[in-house]
């Protein structure tokens, strides 16, 4: 789709990437602006995931968020719920379609060339040339897309204003085509001199009149762009208005990660011949693969932001790390320092002496614990309904922010990653934290149903925010 349209009653700009409505105007992303004018083109198509992305990203390789975070800018502008959609639907396992209305506004064109000087409209089909030599050619077209032309080539030494009536041919059938007439032509001769001086005068006018459109072209340029910062100071991405006490400080987020000790020796090959192997001594820490996924999601976005970041085992985290900036903690029962910094948290970690049982714990009402993992059923069947604990605050001795994503079984964790970089799901938990007021600590509880090992979507059990 090339040119100007519209969506419902939103005009869409796509070469200077804009959205408006109602005299306000939104700037998008150019590789978003893509995403919108490639939906606008295939109205109520279902597209698939990887022919969005094979039609904007052809020659980069991109992930699925990527996409998504486009679809969640797309909807954040125009002000769409994902679950009760007006504009984009969203189609598990199969694509987008974008299900709002998709018009152009066709609108008659007046077009004259001149060769050199400008020829104006005057009043219905009448236009006026001050030239020499005028050429001029008046295009109507009405909605059956009939038209008519007329060439006039006067007397290159004695008619320099010429005045034109063209015939409408808006009544004209199409298979039975008139000829363009002209109605009247009047033709005022001049002297040498008038012309001369004439011409001059219409330089003159010219040159002023450039100078204005120059100067308005600058003007208009400075106002989008001054526009669009202020648009964007005053609209973050969802992703920026929970991770923004992470992004905007200076300081490289440190991601405090669950270790294991696991090995005492590594075998190496012989770089002559790497069949030969050879076992030494070592000690390895190893991270679990589930809680990689999370740090690889959050990492990934983190520096897609512009945002450094370092690794560091639990163990080998103290204090005085955790001081000199924001800091991620990913797992729970296998990190100490979640275990540490949630214990005073409304919501918090929990287990049975025998560690068999483990829970997350409501502090407001202890006694109801719905949110519990059998160790027991979670090993015989790996089927079980996991949870997860999702945290922003400041940490009371650290004085700096501390997020938390951490789950009872690795499912959780792998959910609660998830759900912290999905530009629909953090779209909607900044939704709860303007309703609750904007206020900057919050905690929410998530549970996952874990089939065969695997989690499923992350759904929010409860919520508190202080």
């Amino acid at each position: 789709m090339r040119g100007d349209f519209l969506i419902n009653d939103w005009l869409i700009q796509p070469q200077i990437n804009t959205v408006g409505k109602e005299g306000k105007q939104w700037h998008l992303e150019p590789k978003v602006m893509q995403v919108l004018v490639h939906l606008a083109s295939h109205p109520n198509e279902v597209l698939s995931k990887e022919r969005l992305i094979d039609a904007i990203w052809r020659d980069t390789f991109v992930g699925d968020d990527v996409l998504i975070r486009c679809i969640s800018e797309i909807r954040y502008v125009f002000g769409d719920d994902p679950r009760s959609p007006s504009v984009i639907q969203t189609i598990p396992k199969a694509g987008y379609r974008l299900i709002a209305s998709v018009s152009r506004e066709v609108d008659v064109v007046a077009e004259l060339v001149d060769a050199p000087s400008r020829i104006s409209r005057s009043n219905g089909n009448r236009y006026h040339a001050d030239e020499k030599t005028v050429e001029a050619v008046a295009v109507q077209e009405d909605l059956d897309g009939a038209a008519s032309e007329l060439n006039v080539f006067p007397s290159p030494q004695e008619y320099p204003s010429v005045e034109i009536k063209v015939r409408s041919t808006k009544d004209v059938d199409d298979n039975h085509p008139v000829e363009p007439r002209m109605d009247a032509l009047r033709v005022e001769k001049s002297t040498h001199a008038d012309a001369s001086e004439h011409q001059e005068k219409k330089w003159s006018i010219w040159s002023r009149r450039r100078t204005w459109l120059f100067s308005g072209i600058v003007s208009t340029g400075l106002a989008i762009w001054g526009g669009t910062f202020v648009w964007k100071l005053a609209h973050p991405s969802p992703f920026n208005v929970f991770w923004a006490p992470v992004l905007d400080t200076k300081e490289s987020a440190l991601f405090c990660i669950a270790d294991q000790n696991q090995y005492s020796f590594i075998t190496l090959r012989d770089a002559a011949e790497p069949t030969r192997q050879v076992v030494l001594k070592d000690n390895l820490s190893a991270v679990v693969i589930d809680d990689l996924d999370t740090i690889v999601r959050v990492a990934g976005f983190l520096r897609a932001h512009g945002k450094e970041y370092l690794l560091k085992g639990e163990e080998m985290t103290n204090l005085s790390d955790l001081r000199n900036g924001p800091s991620i903690f990913i797992g729970a029962f296998d990190n100490a320092w979640t275990l540490r910094l949630t214990k005073s948290l409304r919501y918090h970690f929990a287990n049975n002496a025998d560690m068999t049982q483990f829970r997350i714990i409501d502090s407001k009402n202890p006694s109801m614990s719905p949110w519990v993992v059998d160790r027991t059923l979670q090993l015989a069947t790996n089927n079980y309904q996991d949870y997860a604990i999702v945290a922003r605050f400041t940490d009371a001795n650290t004085g700096k922010p501390a997020i938390v994503l951490a789950g009872i079984g690795r499912g959780g964790t792998i959910a609660a990653g998830e759900f912290l970089t999905d530009p629909d799901a953090l779209m909607q938990l900044v939704h709860a934290i303007q309703r609750a007021g904007n206020k900057k600590n919050l905690e929410i509880v998530l549970s996952t149903q874990i089939i065969n090992g695997q989690p499923g979507t992350p759904k929010v059990e409860a919520s508190y925010f202080w």
